[in-house]
């Protein structure tokens, strides 16, 4: 239904209203208000509604900062006991004239020594370094689960297992079964026969 703005019938001579010279105004349709929007995570329904209580998610600070000062304040503490009980093993006073072939690293190469000894170099210093890290670059391709909880991913947590075994397994038997110039030596940790320790 139109709305006459002006008034008319100046210019009929009946006295009727001229309907063509007046302007008429078209209705005005009112829409519904949109909703207001906040962020870009409204702009559209999420598929799984997630309630609030099973989110993985949990605060920084102070739920995993509070955890991990717990966790590095065990470890120093663990090795200041261990730095007190026991010395540290060093050897007499080198001496040029005697120069030890091999000679035995210090135990955070004691691995990569006892891998020497085993296999040829460029086997054991090239080749094995080489597949642990690209082992380790494609673990989030072997194990594509997204969770983040242990018991899902077995997959991860069996890989770096194996690798840490046979990492501390080389160094404890570096250090406690090689001898001066990397020799095998059982009397280390069985003492030698017929020798009883001093009291």
């Amino acid at each position: 239904m139109a709305t006459v703005v002006g008034g008319g019938g100046s210019g009929n001579a009946g006295g009727a209203d001229d309907q063509s010279s007046v302007p008429i105004r078209q209705p005005v349709i009112a829409r519904p208000p949109r909703p207001r929007r906040t962020g870009p995570e409204l702009a559209s329904t999420p598929l799984v509604v997630r309630r609030r209580e099973e989110e993985e998610t949990v605060v920084t600070f102070p739920s995993l900062v509070w955890k991990e000062f717990l966790a590095g304040l065990g470890a120093f503490i663990f090795l200041l006991v261990v730095s007190i009980q026991v010395n540290a093993p060093l050897l007499q006073r080198a001496n040029t004239a005697i120069t030890p072939n091999p000679a035995k690293a210090p135990w955070y190469f004691l691995g990569l020594q006892e891998l020497l000894e085993r296999f040829p170099p460029v086997m054991a210093g090239v080749a094995f370094p080489s597949f642990v890290i690209i082992f380790m670059i494609l673990t989030p391709y072997l194990d594509r689960n997204p969770s983040r909880r242990p018991q899902d991913r077995k997959v991860a947590i069996a890989l770096f297992t194996i690798y840490l075994c046979l990492a501390v397994s080389f160094v404890v038997i570096g250090v406690f079964f090689r001898g001066l110039a990397f020799n095998w030596d059982w009397t280390r940790i069985l003492g030698h026969p017929g020798v009883k320790p001093p009291v």
